[in-house]
């Protein structure tokens, strides 16, 4: 009797709270998630993620209408700095016990062969207290190394923390994992070691330019930083429905500071967005244009497990601008759907040059985006993974090129993440590799 009772009332909360009807403003994920029928909203989104923008907002058109930059000055003794750079890097116990000798093979040698790769490291290494729940983890070094090296490509040359997973084994977590990249020789933002390092930042200079890199994340998953540890990464809730909530003055700071300090580029990396989502809602949208106008050159923006469009954005003084809202992940090892497992690699091509003036200028010349998806079958020690350049990929099948490394359901997953990916992800703006 009650069965008879439960399901037809489970049935009406799920119709009422449709996502897929219409998409209910919340700030993100499980953490966020405070009253039950919150899960039941959340649980749709993530067996039918959210294909539509927000009733009213336009947002569909608003980013299928985005242009690139034209007729622009052509500068004179222009020399140019590539930056690749991808979204959430995350792993599990399995890809590292697994075989991921495949892992890099199709993206390592164009992903590591720019002059700057970048990343968003979404876990911590702590070899004291390795996790590997759902949604926790930090991994130990030789787990680590997999996601982030390559003997035969190269490595990340900086990689961003600020993330709602660096907090995951506490404070300790964020310190070893600084540690841990140090003693690679990789660059690091957005976790710090001290209240006065909150305001310090990596500024790499290459080919005569200064780039800034600063990195913040909305949340740390319903974990609180520490009261000794407070600073540990840098908390701006660019999620909150409350505009009162949403507090930036550390980012301006560090704008500020960044052009103090020479910069010619900043480039933000912003852990932010509304999970299983399509696009993002118009408050990040809205804060992702403020930050713009307010000094940042790109935004490399992730979290939604999902990815979200790019725009190009002129501010009031003149610059183009780069907004990538989510890059995804490179891997997404425990999502089983193809959407969840498509990602990109940005590609930002920085020209420095002299203008019709005389004058010296650092601008993006142009952007590039390349589609990838992460395909891993069987489980344990048996698992394997890689990660395919999705449209490479389909032109060497339409060729007919014998990919051993591929099964029936492989390849059909592909070909349908490459009909996804060109009917609500791909733009005119951009090019495509």
């Amino acid at each position: 009797m009650l069965y008879l009772i439960f399901v037809p009332f489970l049935l009406i909360i799920i119709y009422v709270f449709n996502p897929q009807k219409k998409p209910l403003p919340t700030e993100s994920d499980l953490s966020h998630c405070r009253m039950p029928w919150m899960h039941l909203y959340y649980a749709n989104k993530f067996l039918r993620p959210v294909k539509r923008a927000a009733r009213g907002s336009n947002l569909e058109n608003y980013f299928r209408d985005n242009v690139a930059p034209e007729n622009r000055e052509i500068l004179k003794e222009s020399e140019e700095l590539s930056i690749n750079a991808v979204g959430d890097v995350m792993i599990r116990t399995e890809i590292s016990r697994g075989d991921h000798s495949a892992l890099w093979e199709e993206v390592g040698q164009d992903l590591f062969s720019s002059d700057i790769t970048f990343g968003n490291m979404e876990f911590a290494v702590n070899e004291k207290w390795p996790i590997d729940k759902i949604i926790r983890f930090s991994m130990k070094e030789s787990e680590a190394e997999v996601m982030i090296e390559d003997d035969r490509f190269g490595k990340f040359d900086i990689m961003a923390l600020a993330n709602n997973h660096i907090n995951d084994s506490l404070c300790e977590g964020i310190q070893s994992t600084r540690r841990y990249l140090d003693g690679k020789g990789i660059l690091h933002v957005g976790a710090n070691s001290s209240k006065e390092d909150m305001n310090n930042f990596p500024i790499i200079e290459k080919k005569g330019m200064k780039i800034a890199f600063l990195a913040y994340t909305f949340s740390t998953n319903g974990i609180p930083l520490e009261a000794d540890c407070r600073y540990g990464t840098n908390l701006i809730r660019f999620n909150a429905l409350d505009p009162d909530d949403y507090d930036p003055s550390l980012i301006h700071s560090h704008i500020q500071k960044a052009r103090d300090e020479g910069a010619d580029i900043i480039i933000a990396s912003l852990h932010w967005g509304v999970e299983f989502e399509y696009y993002p809602p118009v408050r990040i949208v809205e804060r992702g244009h403020a930050l713009l106008e307010d000094g940042i050159d790109v935004i490399i923006g992730h979290h939604p497990h999902i990815l979200n469009p790019s725009e190009w954005y002129r501010t009031k003084d003149g610059r183009d601008t780069l907004c990538f809202y989510s890059l995804n992940g490179m891997t997404m090892q425990a999502l089983p759907w193809v959407s969840q497992n498509m990602g990109q690699i940005a590609g930002i091509n920085l020209e420095k040059g002299i203008d019709k003036n005389g004058d010296e200028i650092v601008r993006i010349k142009d952007a590039s985006l390349t589609p990838t998806l992460f395909l891993h079958s069987g489980r344990g020690k048996k698992s394997r993974h890689r990660i395919l350049p999705l449209f490479k990929t389909i032109d060497k099948m339409k060729m007919g090129e014998k990919l051993s490394y591929l099964n029936l359901y492989q390849k059909a997953r592909i070909r349908f993440a490459d009909k996804q990916y060109k009917k609500y992800f791909k733009q005119k703006s951009f090019q495509y590799k």
